[in-house]
């Protein structure tokens, strides 16, 4: 009888690594999963903690506040005859009766007496506000004695901390009255000064929406940092002009203009990277005449310009004399900025011996060298300077840096009518072309009178006798820009 054959499933000599490995893979499964479990705890405990620093980064940063509206009425800080912000005292009288408000206190004035008030009666923080009747006027007597031009509506007296701050609350139409004849001449022709109106106006609008003085809600000052105001007698001319245009700014792309203007220019407008930031397609580099001569620029400032059209201003062409002789000014101006800002430039020694106030100006700087325009405007004017001392070279930036220090160091100008200029503190211009006569002495050639941005006044006079209408003017000098209507 055959044998059977059993068969028996015999274990693997390897069993122990069987196991193992199935050991291990239960384990590597089980380690995954409790990672990925632990990941989401480590998720949701960032999560948490990204929650809390946005909530307290919220609760340390304010909300952004709104931007102020534009308006039609404007707050101006009166300065006094120093061009100081703050007064020692004030006194003021009406045409007719004024009504005074102190602490929700009202008292009457009769018109003609005069309120007189000095710092130390006031308070800081508070403030006395004086109106009187509409159309009504009221005038600001100085320490000398002199009477103002005549003011309208409201006039606020704030205790500060230094002294009295003034600050005339007053309907724009009413404002650019007192600005138009301000800065611009009568005489200058009906659509000149119809585009000045326009001009001062957006102007005007634009800094409504904000605080050049916070302290005292002030839109502006009356001075040359902004518009001059209630410095020229309003006109019949003048005021048809603001009539004529009333509530009409300039727009581009739905946004107000800020539309500089300036006295005279050299020949040529400059552009908007004169200021760095402004729109250059509106603020263009452009000839203002007839006939472009074609030379180089400095060529150009040295010699006339029949075809230009304020060829025939004073200040179309100037001279000054600079000298070395006396760099106190020049130093003091040169410590302020490297305080300030960053449109000087020195290497640590130079900037050491600036400021080191042991040294006199002469053992700081030395002797002047050499004075050198770097570099210039589209248009030509100067946007970099350098001077180079015995001990060392200056380079300035910022065109009315440029003037301020080279003001310090003139000695007089010469306009094109042979009237001469003395104790200049800016030159008139940026559009220059400098000399060098040894001795320390420097003759500066140059052009124009202010930035050089916008509208000239004067080449807006040439165009208006041309028979310009006022929009072609502002067309002219502002391109791509709108008339609108805003009130």
């Amino acid at each position: 009888m055959k044998k059977r054959t059993r068969y028996t499933l015999r274990k693997p000599k390897d069993y122990r690594m069987v196991i193992f490995l199935t050991l291990l893979c239960v384990f590597l499964i089980l380690l995954i999963l409790y990672t990925q479990g632990k990941m989401r705890i480590l998720q949701d405990f960032i999560a948490r903690q990204t929650t809390k620093e946005e909530d307290k980064i919220q609760e340390e940063v304010p909300d952004t506040p709104e931007a102020m509206p534009y308006s039609s009425d404007l707050r101006i800080v009166l300065m006094d005859r120093d061009k100081d912000i703050y007064r020692g005292s004030i006194s003021l009288y009406g045409d007719s009766d004024l009504t005074i408000n102190r602490a929700g206190q009202t008292s009457d004035l009769a018109a003609g007496t005069t309120y007189s008030m000095s710092a130390d009666q006031i308070s800081a923080g508070e403030t006395i506000t004086v109106t009187g009747a509409e159309g009504s006027q009221w005038y600001l007597v100085n320490e000398d004695g002199v009477t103002s031009n005549g003011y309208e509506g409201t006039l606020e007296i704030w205790g500060q901390a230094n002294g009295l701050v003034l600050v005339n609350q007053i309907p724009m139409e009413y404002y650019l009255k007192r600005v138009v004849p301000s800065e611009m001449p009568r005489t200058y022709g009906a659509e000149a000064l119809k585009a000045q109106a326009v001009c001062a106006r957006t102007y005007a609008y634009g800094h409504s929406n904000s605080y050049a003085y916070p302290d005292v809600k002030g839109n502006m000052d009356d001075t040359v940092s902004f518009q001059v105001y209630n410095q020229g007698t309003e006109s019949a001319e003048t005021n048809e002009a603001i009539r004529s245009t009333a509530g009409q700014i300039l727009m581009k792309d739905g946004t107000v203009v800020d539309a500089l203007y300036y006295s005279t220019s050299c020949g040529y407008m400059q552009d908007g990277t004169l200021f760095g930031n402004m729109d250059s397609s509106i603020f263009h580099t452009g000839y203002i005449g007839l006939q472009e001569s074609g030379q180089d620029f400095d060529t150009y400032l040295r010699s006339g310009d029949e075809h230009a059209y304020e060829a025939n201003e004073r200040y179309f062409r100037w001279q000054a004399s600079l000298t070395g002789d006396d760099l106190s000014g020049l130093r003091a101006h040169l410590q302020n900025y490297l305080a300030t800002d960053d449109s000087i430039s020195c290497d640590r020694k130079m900037k050491k011996k600036i400021t080191d106030t042991s040294l006199t100006d002469d053992k700081a700087l030395g002797q002047i060298k050499n004075i050198t325009v770097e570099k210039r405007n589209p248009g030509g004017a100067a946007m970099y300077i350098s001077i180079s001392f015995s001990e060392g070279k200056v380079e300035i930036e910022d065109q009315l840096h440029i003037r301020q220090i080279l003001g310090d160091l003139c000695g007089y100008v010469i306009l094109q009518d042979q009237e001469r200029l003395d104790s200049v503190s800016t030159l008139p211009s940026a559009a220059i072309s400098i000399e060098k006569q040894g001795d320390g002495k420097f003759l500066v050639y140059g052009g124009g009178f202010g930035h050089g941005v916008g509208m000239s006044q004067n080449a807006a006079k040439a165009l208006a006798a041309a028979g310009y209408a006022y929009t072609d003017i502002l067309g002219y000098f502002y391109q791509g820009t709108a008339l609108q209507q805003v009130y």
